[in-house]
């Protein structure tokens, strides 16, 4: 690479001096020159050059790097691997190809050393004056309205006079410490990363992502044979001697073995240090995008955490945003907004990636892992050619919702029931005196298979309020119960669990059934388990399971329907609250409570599902008038 010499710039005046020669101003500058501009170029490291990165670049990247040329002249100088995308959260994965963006409908994973100097090289054949190994120590002008950036001195002494300076220098960027610039909007995740490259293990065309409950892998084909493997964890990841964090590292690549084979593992060497980026490293912030004279591109403005590997598509999109405004004739008024509209939503997104999940997420993911529509929507988010917004929509997330509680109520009722003798079996049901434990159980199995059929009954949330729906509802819940009889416990059981399975995979898919329904209907099934588990554990003398995500789930919905009834009658709405002061629910509306009452929250689930006489709830504390509010309790006839 020739570059410009001192004594050869030191008067010069430029159209636009770019400060940082990465992926952002590489880019930017080669953009810019290719356009007749006369074009600077400063960057204190000598290229080729490494720097920390996730690598990832994802097809709107990689379109943008082969409509710049890039991408060619990186495929002559290294053997790339165009890769699909894997993304594992709690054993729930989504994975595939993208929806192609400019013809590229894969993801490079491409170390920067290797990049940067491509990008670099390309600046330079455009024209650009490349002065590597050179700092910055101030700027020419404020970069204030009356005092417009004009350009900048570096550490030799020599001016660099331009129209435009552009920091493109990292999150450490000397240009916004010379403005003046604050962070703001600032966040923060909780993990830290360790990281090595790999050589010998096979080659793969995927690159992969695996979250567990404490930690996570990312495991990543590079350029010329080389593998990224990426550990996160806790903040103390980092923390210890080399030697110490060598073998945290090594340790926690045993863990994933869906993803990377320990045996193949060993057979492979480790051909770099063990490099920690602590979680401190990965804070994210914007600072303003531009003003007079000035403009920031890349990490300079903007810092998302790096676990989704948008930093350096966004630092080539900037770059051309930046280049096309300018190159126009434009003072770069609207940067800013197009900068917050494009980057709004993967910023939040990649601080909730950037905590280890809970168990709680599970439904999301088992969701889209089901679900090949969403799966591919929430891929294409990655490229920013999908809103997650249009991936994690209301009726998507309330179904998977209820999935994951009906699944979870699922398999503690098959616990149940799989361990009662004959004798228990024929228990009779308190709260349903009429039933037997099989009984109940029976119901369960056509409230399942109503549910896959689309043939839930409709009326049921009407039936509180009118005694002919009622009795036509007691008769449906009724049939069910009476073509299951004569099956014994084995035969139910997995009628139970054929019917019940179907269901989850349905309300995860998106199946017809589960979708064209009124909203309520898609959370009846799995509120209705719950009511009948705490039948159920009654019946067999059971302690409550109160905090369980089905007893949750069904509390939930209870809730909503209870406020529904409120409305309805016109009343004020009614505060719930647990006596103990932990947790408190307001039902019927965003107006002041018209009366409270205070109960457990298992009591008053019991109480709102109809298992509680009215005359017994009319004791409980009130504040207010209880009268208006105690024949609403219930969705079903009320107790006495």
């Amino acid at each position: 690479m020739t570059t410009a010499r001192p004594s050869e710039l030191t008067t010069a005046t430029y159209d636009a001096v770019v400060v940082g020669a990465r992926c952002a101003g590489s880019t930017l500058a080669a953009r810019l020159a290719r356009g007749g501009w006369r074009v600077a170029v400063v960057d204190k490291a000598r290229f080729p050059s490494d720097t920390l990165s996730t690598h990832v670049l994802f097809p709107d990247g990689v379109a943008r790097l082969d409509e710049l040329g890039a991408l060619e002249l990186l495929g002559r100088r290294h053997h790339l691997v165009p890769a699909r995308y894997a993304w594992r959260v709690l054993g729930h994965e989504v994975a595939g190809a993208f929806t192609p963006v400019g013809g590229h409908d894969r993801a490079l994973s491409v170390r920067r050393v290797s990049l940067d100097a491509v990008l670099v090289d390309l600046a330079e054949e455009a024209g650009a004056h490349v002065l590597p190994g050179r700092k910055v120590t101030g700027l020419v002008g404020s970069g204030v309205e009356d005092d417009p950036a004009r350009g900048v001195r570096l550490d030799d002494g020599t001016e660099l006079r331009a129209r435009w300076v552009v920091g493109a220098d990292g999150r450490h960027s000397s240009v916004a410490r010379h403005l003046g610039l604050e962070r703001r909007d600032e966040r923060r995740g909780e993990v830290a990363m360790l990281l090595g490259y790999w050589r010998g293990l096979p080659a793969t065309d995927w690159i992969r992502l695996d979250m567990h409950e404490r930690s996570a892998l990312m495991a990543a084909p590079c350029e010329d044979g080389l593998h990224l493997l990426t550990v996160a964890g806790p903040a103390a990841l980092t923390r210890g001697t080399a030697s110490e964090v060598a073998a945290r590292y090594r340790a926690m690549l045993m863990e994933f073995p869906a993803v990377l084979n320990p045996r193949l593992l060993d057979a492979a060497e480790l051909v770099s240090p063990v490099v920690g980026a602590p979680e401190t490293m990965m804070r994210g912030y914007y600072r303003a995008a531009a003003g007079p004279g000035w403009a920031l591109v890349g990490d300079a403005g903007h810092f998302k955490h790096p676990t989704t590997g948008q930093g350096i598509g966004d630092a080539l999109a900037q770059a051309e945003h930046v280049a096309q405004d300018l190159l126009a004739g434009g003072d770069l008024t609207d940067y800013e907004q197009w900068r917050a509209d494009r980057s709004g939503e993967a910023y939040e997104f990649s601080f909730r990636a950037a905590r280890l999940p809970e168990p709680r997420t599970a439904a999301r993911y088992a969701g889209l892992a089901a679900d090949p529509v969403a799966g591919q929507q929430f891929l294409d988010t990655f490229t920013r050619t999908t809103r997650l917004a249009d991936v994690f929509t209301p009726e998507r997330s309330a179904r998977w919702r209820a999935a994951a509680a009906y699944e979870d109520g699922l398999r503690r009722l098959v616990v149940l029931v799989d361990g009662l003798s004959d004798a228990q079996l024929g228990t009779r049901v308190p709260a349903c005196p009429l039933w037997s434990v099989q009984d109940l159980v029976a119901h369960l199995c056509g409230v399942a298979e109503d549910s896959v059929r689309g043939a839930f009954f409709d009326g049921a949330m009407q039936a509180w309020a009118d005694p002919e729906t009622a009795v036509r509802r007691e008769a449906w819940t009724a049939g069910q119960v009476e073509a299951r009889r004569g099956l014994d416990r084995h035969r139910l059981v997995a009628e139970l669990e054929r019917h019940g399975q179907a269901l989850v995979r349905g309300l995860r898919r998106g199946d017809r059934a589960t979708v064209d329904v009124p909203g309520w209907i898609i959370a009846a099934p799995a509120a209705d388990l719950a009511v009948h588990l705490g039948d159920l554990r009654e019946a067999l003398g059971l302690p409550p399971d109160a905090q369980s995500p089905i007893a949750r789930y069904g509390f939930a919905s209870y809730r909503s329907w209870l406020g529904d009834r409120v409305s309805a009658r016109g009343l004020a709405p009614l505060r719930l609250a647990d006596p103990h002061g932990t947790a408190e629910w307001v039902v019927g509306g965003p107006a002041a409570p018209g009366a409270a009452v205070e109960a457990d929250a298992h009591e008053l689930f019991r109480a709102i599902s109809g298992r509680r006489c009215l005359d017994d709830v009319a004791r409980w504390r009130w504040r207010g008038e209880a009268a208006p509010y105690l024949p609403l309790l219930s969705p079903y006839a009320p107790s006495s």
